[in-house]
């Protein structure tokens, strides 16, 4: 018996089957960048259609770095399993650049898909690597980059697990325009599902050449494309819809710092404003939640279903619960309830 005999086993990836249905069905899939649990359940309750682990989110939120490698394969995949443990919807999760060599990118692939995500993107930096938008970059040849997507492809124990293969040829210290769309083109040969060229400023024209030239050689490829938070897109003259990227062919479109910014502004905005005026901002942030959708943290964790597992298998749980304080399934109002 080989290794390959060894180490391959058949893993049922319905997330997989979900974000595939979605991107065959709509005209472009949206996600989050998001970086935990929390948020993960979050957007499933806005109703997006799907969420982003986001490695630049994941390294500033978890752990405080800057995006340059520094957080290893396996604490990335066990964020990826908290978020696709917090969720219904199917989670695409960065894998940078594999964290190593064949073996190691086919054992992330693997590790990726054992955490249940519907997606892993992998890029063709070298290692390590860093943010698309930080200075450095540098990409590996073509072979070795080749040879790192066919052996995600093939690690794949789901057919239904999305491989998403990222270039940074354009803006990077060895690449070019030029560069940029054969990588595409290379990657595709290689088996991968979706190319995402990493665009190094928001540029329309760079966008839709891009797309236009690839469709030419490659008709029914499906692209990626990062609305980059490094961007203000707000201030561009004729910044890119969605809609239109959609029609471009660019069918999974995320922002990947979207959560985190989100939630730093919010959260920043209502530190300073404890730090000056003490309970008055307690009163005015639940002047904003109070009835909001995330008004009861303990609605968001779910935890009249944990009472109810818990009254099922302990006889004395409800007793407990009856007669003490705080929120339990019989409790209609959460704001009066116990918050510890």
């Amino acid at each position: 018996m080989g290794a390959e005999e060894v180490f391959t086993r058949d893993v049922d990836n319905p997330a997989g089957r979900e974000f595939r249905r979605l991107l065959d069905e709509q005209n472009f899939t949206f996600a989050p960048g998001i970086y935990h649990a929390l948020d993960a359940r979050l957007a499933e309750l806005a109703g997006l259609d799907a969420a982003y682990m986001s490695g630049y989110s994941t390294v500033l939120g978890q752990f405080g770095f800057p995006d340059l490698e520094m957080v290893t394969m396996t604490e990335m995949v066990e964020n990826a399993k908290r978020m696709v443990e917090a969720t219904n919807l199917p989670v695409v999760a960065d894998c940078d650049t594999g964290y190593g060599g064949i073996h190691n990118v086919r054992r992330a692939v693997r590790e990726y898909e054992k955490a249940g995500v519907a997606a892993i993107h992998i890029e063709d930096q070298t290692t390590p690597k860093r943010c698309g938008h930080i200075a450095g970059k540098q990409i590996v040849s073509r072979d070795k980059a080749r040879a790192r997507f066919e052996a995600a492809v093939d690690a794949k124990q789901s057919e239904d697990t999305v491989i998403i293969a990222r270039t940074d040829a354009y803006g990077s210290a060895n690449g070019d325009w030029e560069e940029h769309l054969e990588r595409g083109r290379i990657y595709a040969d290689a088996g991968v599902d979706l190319v995402w060229p990493e665009m190094p400023d928001p540029s329309r024209e760079d966008a839709v050449n891009y797309a236009e030239t690839i469709h030419e050689t490659h008709p029914d490829l499906d692209l990626a494309f990062n609305y980059s938070s490094s961007f203000a897109w707000s201030e561009e003259e004729d910044p890119l819809t969605f809609e239109e990227l959609g029609d471009l062919g660019y069918k999974y479109i995320f922002i990947t710092l979207y959560g985190l910014h989100s939630g730093a502004h919010a959260v920043y905005e209502d530190l300073s404003n404890i730090a000056d005026n003490d309970e008055e901002a307690q009163f005015d942030l639940e002047s904003r939640y109070i009835g909001h959708p995330t008004e009861s943290h303990h609605e968001l964790s779910f935890v009249k279903d944990f009472q109810d597992i818990e009254t099922r298998f302990d006889r004395e749980a409800r007793e407990r619960i009856e007669k003490s304080e705080g929120f339990s399934e019989e409790e209609s109002d959460p704001i009066k309830s116990g918050d510890d």
